[in-house]
């Protein structure tokens, strides 16, 4: 079997991170699908040009059931997949992603299986994106005052969810935008406890809430806020400081009575080393899409349970994301909890024919039975999208 053409998808039906889809096409009429997770931040067209430069160099002709030598092959020979950041990483990936995919639907198989076989039926799943939803104020993306953000939690867990994430640090309506410099203001401090404090209160003791900070905070800010947020029990304190520095998250994490996460913006197991060696953070968050794809995720999971650490992969992409992370939260061990952003638009999910996202009950969503990743291409909607075509004599 060998890989001839490949479909590079701009999805660009909706503003809200739009993904880009990679479709590896093979000579038996396989098809594998892989989602780049550049669909926010800047670099989405960096994203798109690396994998077609990916794609043409090293995987047009190549056998795509040789998943772990094409894995090596991106990272040995694109030069700067040694030490690389999200753009080759991401392509890494997906590309990953999708031979998976090939080789579990060529052997009828979902990928888990291929990697041991599940050890759950359900994945337990949190939700993200809730506050910016569709009980989000329509003239704003986000809720503004306490209140708000109190009466949208309490809707979602009606719903049947039982984990919340958010961030509570952006500004209330007409203030200015902060501009993340390190230095927590006063009166942001006190809007993102009091924001945490009427969830709390909203949804009572028995939901866990997480609290994002993407990474926005200097040291001594990251620590006075976790320790003033311990009275709220927040289940974890996401990305206080900027990941980077492994001693600086030591610090926050020496210093504050919380479970600290991060992961996001840390690339393979070696950007994982340091933090799973030294035990510097309690729950790891890789991307399935940007840490090395399923392959490499496997490895990182595998070297944190030797230090009986969990795994809890990042994902606010869309449903062949979630798939991806679904296979891997399957087989593993020490997963912990599933992040999902489950109140978008209806037509991000319509991407596929099968998404997961509107599957979930009571924050368990199954585990897809399908081969490959479990999910097809809806080819009406693919069809409204930007291709990039790339095939096998191409110049």
């Amino acid at each position: 079997m060998k890989v001839i053409a490949a479909d590079i998808y701009d999805v660009d039906l909706h503003r809200w991170k739009p993904p880009i889809v990679l479709r590896l096409i093979t000579d038996q009429g396989i098809y594998g699908l892989g989602e780049f997770p550049l669909a926010y931040g800047t670099g989405r067209q960096a994203a798109i040009a690396m994998l077609k430069e990916m794609v043409a160099s090293f995987v047009l002709g190549a056998d795509p059931m040789e998943i772990e030598a094409m894995w090596h092959r991106l990272y040995r020979r694109t030069f700067w997949g040694q030490g690389g950041g999200p753009v080759v990483y991401g392509g890494i990936s997906i590309i990953d992603e999708a031979l998976w995919d090939i080789k579990g639907k060529a052997l009828g198989r979902p990928i888990y299986d291929l990697l041991g076989g599940k050890v759950r039926d359900t994945l337990h799943v949190y939700a993200n994106g809730w506050y910016s939803g569709e009980w989000a104020p329509e003239d704003n993306w986000a809720p503004d005052g306490p209140e708000e953000y109190a009466d949208i939690a309490a809707k979602v867990v009606a719903l049947g969810y039982d984990g919340l994430k958010f961030n509570p640090f952006f500004p209330r309506r007409g203030e200015r935008r902060p501009g993340h410099e390190r230095v927590l203001e006063p009166w942001r401090a006190d809007l993102g406890y009091a924001r945490v404090a009427a969830v709390r209160e909203a949804v009572g003791p028995d939901v866990d809430i997480m609290v994002e900070c993407h990474g926005w905070f200097g040291t001594a800010s990251a620590i006075e806020m976790g320790r003033r947020l311990a009275d709220l029990s927040p289940y974890f304190y996401e990305e206080p400081v900027d990941a980077m520095n492994v001693a600086v998250m030591r610090k926050v994490s020496e210093s504050v009575p919380l479970k600290i996460a991060a992961g996001e913006r840390l690339y393979t197991r070696y950007g994982f080393r340091e933090y799973i060696e030294q035990q510097v953070i309690d729950i790891l968050q890789p991307d399935v899409g940007m840490a090395g794809g399923i392959t490499e995720v496997r490895k990182i999971a595998a070297h944190a349970e030797t230090y009986d650490l969990y795994i809890q992969p990042h994902n606010c992409h869309g449903p062949i994301a979630t798939a991806a992370a679904a296979q891997v939260d399957a087989c593993t061990t020490n997963f912990l909890v599933q992040e999902l952003v489950p109140f978008r638009d209806a037509i991000v999910y319509e991407l596929v024919n099968e998404p997961l996202e509107p599957q979930v009950v009571d924050s368990q969503m199954p585990v897809p039975t399908g081969p490959g990743l479990g999910v097809t291409l809806n080819e009406n909607l693919i069809a409204r999208c930007p291709r990039m075509h790339l095939a096998m004599g191409d110049s």
